[in-house]
């Protein structure tokens, strides 16, 4: 069921000479959109302000969970929680937290909403979770066209500028080394991408520029040290905002070094290493299970136990060959393989990601069987309700599903966020075949959609909320 201002909006839409007519963020008017590469949707999500704290307040307390794993299940050994992530010795040495300092809590989570409720497919934690340059943008243009204006200034729509609050925590976190003058940063990819450039992550570094933050891109090889500080060049840098991970440097020695001295940096105060590398065993896709598997979570109070019942799909983890012996789980993996979808711990990205009810049987126990062997989970299926879009062309309701992603801060606020849209029903996304590419149709490849909140009984969540009217 569409929420009531979609009804509004899209009843609005369909009528005859209806000026909601004249929106086209694909149109030669936005550039800058046309730059980032992506196809937009004629309509945003709206979603009511009461439903979105509720949400992100259960996702801030699940993070909080995620967040304090080593501590509460490992009692602050990181030695034992790597090794039941089964993390290789070189990739948990690189991860391996260096002195106190604790990594912001910062990052992406990916949900459906299933009718009822949004539910959390994944965590994404770090700062390497990409989508920022774009959820902000969309919602500021649709604010452009008159039309769609005065329809927000009717019904008091806001939405978060995503980017202009990350740039905002950036200054904050790097003016703990500065003294309080703005930090100058250093987007850091993998070794050699200065010489390749930002790519996907330009339209990123203009908006940080946009926002008055001095920033530069680099690869992490780039980087040097000297006299307690770290340098481009011959450019002090402050802040740090990584964009690499692990697999990108275990095994270049030289890649190595530099990034513990700049880990040491960092927790000598000396520079913001914006986020750690820690944060990649905390995105590890087994810290769900953690939190799923009645097994695993004896740890939990019993409210927590109710918050992740509430917010998860159930998640059970496979970590080698025992996995497979555990014959409860492999007979619901075989009679359930329809709703189920299996995903690799350390891919990101969709990759190699296996659904059950897009391959038969055999398929489905060769990639359980594999999944096993390089570590994965199983996750029931989310599906996700149905949204009824008007079609501006033809003036029909079409069916679309969304793919929800929303940022969360160090402070627990909602950061704001956008919907990836798929024609409902035609998202494919089984990539069994080795180094298999996804289909053109996948849900990784959608058409994008600003969310805006609208006002429904509740004055919470307003932080950082842009208005409409002052647009």
């Amino acid at each position: 069921m569409a929420d009531r201002v979609t009804e509004l909006f899209n009843n609005e839409l369909a009528g005859a000479g209806s000026p909601l007519l004249s929106i086209d963020l694909n149109g030669a008017r936005f550039s800058n959109l046309a730059a980032l590469g992506y196809d937009y949707l004629a309509r945003p999500m709206f979603v009511g302000k009461t439903e979105m704290d509720r949400f992100i307040d259960d996702t801030n307390r699940a993070a909080d969970l995620i967040f304090s794993l080593p501590e509460r299940l490992f009692h602050g050994d990181f030695d034992r929680f790597h090794d039941a992530l089964r993390l290789s010795p070189a990739r948990a040495r690189i991860m391996r937290r260096i002195g106190a300092v604790k990594p912001p809590r910062f990052g992406r989570i990916d949900a459906y909403h299933d009718g009822a409720s949004l539910k959390i497919l994944e965590f994404n934690v770090g700062s390497d979770c990409g989508g920022q340059d774009w959820v902000g943008a969309v919602p500021r243009a649709l604010l452009g066209i008159d039309a769609f204006r005065s329809f927000a200034d009717q019904h008091e729509l806001t939405y978060i500028d995503t980017g202009g609050l990350v740039a905002e925590l950036l200054r904050q976190a790097g003016s703990t080394v500065t003294g309080g003058r703005d930090p100058v940063v250093a987007m850091v990819g993998e070794p050699g991408d200065l010489a390749v450039g930002p790519g996907p992550w330009q339209p990123f570094q203009t908006l940080l520029r946009d926002a008055g933050l001095e920033t530069h891109f680099c690869g992490i090889t780039d980087l040097r040290l000297r006299n307690g500080r770290v340098l481009f060049g011959d450019i002090p840098v402050d802040l740090l905002y990584r964009l690499f991970v692990t697999d990108h440097i275990v095994d270049d020695p030289a890649a190595v070094e530099i990034t513990e001295q700049v880990m040491t940096a960092h927790a000598e105060g000396r520079v913001v290493f914006w986020t750690s590398l820690e944060t990649e065993a905390l995105r590890n896709k087994s810290c769900m299970a953690f939190l799923s598997d009645p097994r695993l979570r004896t740890w939990l109070r019993d409210d927590e136990r109710q918050l992740i019942d509430r917010l998860l799909p159930w998640t059970r983890s496979l970590l080698g060959e025992a996995a497979l012996e555990d014959r409860e789980l492999v007979e619901h993996c075989r009679d359930s393989r329809e709703n189920l979808i299996l995903k690799p711990n350390g891919l990101y990205g969709g990759r190699g990601i296996t659904a059950g009810w897009e391959v038969d049987d055999d398929e489905w126990w060769q990639a359980v069987q594999a999944g096993a062997a390089a570590g994965a989970v199983l996750q029931e299926r989310v599906l996700p309700r149905r949204e009824p879009v008007v079609n501006p062309a033809t003036g029909q309701v079409e069916s679309w599903e969304a793919c929800w992603g929303l940022y969360y801060t160090p402070d627990g606020g909602y950061a704001g966020g956008g919907c990836r849209f798929l024609p409902f029903g035609k998202a494919t996304i089984s990539d069994v075949a080795p180094a298999g590419r996804l289909p053109g149709t996948s849900i990784f490849e959608s058409r994008r959609a600003g969310i805006f909140l609208y006002p429904d009984g509740s004055d919470a969540g307003s932080r950082g909320a842009a208005r409409a009217s002052s647009w």
